[in-house]
């Protein structure tokens, strides 16, 4: 299915745009991308009209209240919202169809497609989810809710893990065998995701920022920076474990890890500096020498990686996977812990030249992602239905 002059793409979501985590900063990126590169955009999103960029249509469905605990927009069943579905691709004249998540506007999204015709993707931004085993009790209470909103009632299912977790993971799995592609950011992820049954999966990236290389850091202590959500899955107690260990070896003054996000405390070597909007995290990207992302098993391909190469910063991972997903533009530790990342911490703190070729590495893994690049390849994908 070529594309006739600009293409005609509805963006799905089924998360509030008012607030930007990693799947929605990937989803306002890739929108603003395509817009930028010649398409009609039309997002439908709860919150939409935050999402206030020239080129994009935004339509929000109506709101029920909200999920707790997940903090996801309730918007109804998946039925209820097929006809909302459908006169947005009528109106707009779509052409393909993008989801961004695993609930009943997402479902109600791929259905309505496949019935008019037109492909769907869908991009599953974690198939790693993970819950305290101690919660293994909800299980069924997760599948329950996941199959009154969407209304699948059969499919695949994960059996890897813990009730709770295989849940989770089966509310994705069986959202990503209903899309005609199933698009991962990661390679790895791409793997699991074939592996449990979905159909057909291609590891395509999310678009990384234009590039904004800034100059590397001269002189003064080697400075770190730690950005994410305040969950256990990242792990902020690892980075700060590690710093204590390094404070205790070398002193406050030669290692300093700056923390985007949270509430201050007093931890030496650390600064704390609670909420930022995305300018200053762009400024203490600037002034770092590297990033840290400090997850085990869970993460995808976390948008601060991106970020980061956009800036000509690389990666410190805790996780080898992901050392192998980022290639020469990540640094993995020797061991996933607090005393891997210490000892790698010390080992830059001696010698920065060891930074110098991730930092190239950076910049070519954010150059072969930018809006240009993606966009083509989105829509050849797109196209290839």
């Amino acid at each position: 299915m070529p594309f006739e002059n600009a293409a005609r793409v509805l963006m799905v979501c089924d998360y509030s745009l008012r607030y930007l985590g990693g799947a929605q900063t990937a989803f306002v990126r890739q929108a603003e991308a395509l817009a930028g590169e010649g398409a009609k955009v039309v997002v439908l999103a709860p919150d939409a009209e935050a999402l206030a960029a020239e080129g994009i249509i935004t339509v929000s469905p109506p709101r029920r209240g909200t999920i707790p605990v997940l903090d996801l927009p309730l918007l109804g069943r998946a039925r209820d919202l097929e006809p909302l579905v459908a006169a947005t691709i009528r109106r707009h004249g779509i052409e393909a169809v993008i989801v961004h998540s695993e609930f009943a506007l997402a479902a109600a999204a791929i259905d309505v497609a496949r019935q008019l015709g037109i492909p769907s993707l869908h991009t599953v931004h974690t198939f790693f989810w993970r819950a305290p085993a101690a919660l293994a009790l909800f299980a069924p209470v997760v599948s329950r809710v996941h199959r009154a909103l969407t209304g699948i009632r059969s499919g695949g299912r994960f059996t890897g893990s813990h009730p709770l977790n295989n849940a989770l993971r089966t509310m994705t799995l069986r959202i990503a065998e209903r899309a005609d592609i199933v698009l991962s950011p990661s390679k790895h992820q791409a793997v699991a995701l074939h592996e449990a049954g979905a159909g057909r999966v291609e590891a395509f990236s999310n678009v990384a920022q234009p590039l904004q290389v800034a100059a590397a850091p001269d002189g003064g202590p080697l400075r770190l920076l730690w950005v994410a959500r305040f969950a256990p899955e990242k792990r902020l107690d690892v980075a700060l474990d590690a710093m204590r260990l390094v404070v205790e070896r070398l002193g406050e003054d030669r290692v300093h890890l700056d923390v985007a996000g949270g509430t201050h405390r007093r931890l030496p070597g650390v600064t704390f500096h609670g909420p930022v909007p995305g300018e200053r995290v762009a400024q203490l990207m600037d002034a770092a020498d590297a990033a840290l992302i400090t997850s085990l098993g869970f993460d995808n391909q976390p948008m601060v990686a991106l970020e980061a190469f956009a800036h000509g910063r690389p990666v410190i991972v805790s996780d080898p996977v992901l050392a192998t997903e980022f290639g020469d533009a990540a640094l993995g530790t020797p061991t996933p812990d607090a005393e891997g990342l210490a000892g790698l911490i010390i080992r830059l703190e001696a010698d920065r030249s060891l930074l110098a070729a991730p930092r190239e590495g950076a910049v070519a893994y954010a150059s072969e992602r930018v809006a240009s690049a993606h966009v083509a390849r989105l829509l050849e994908l797109a196209a290839s239905v």
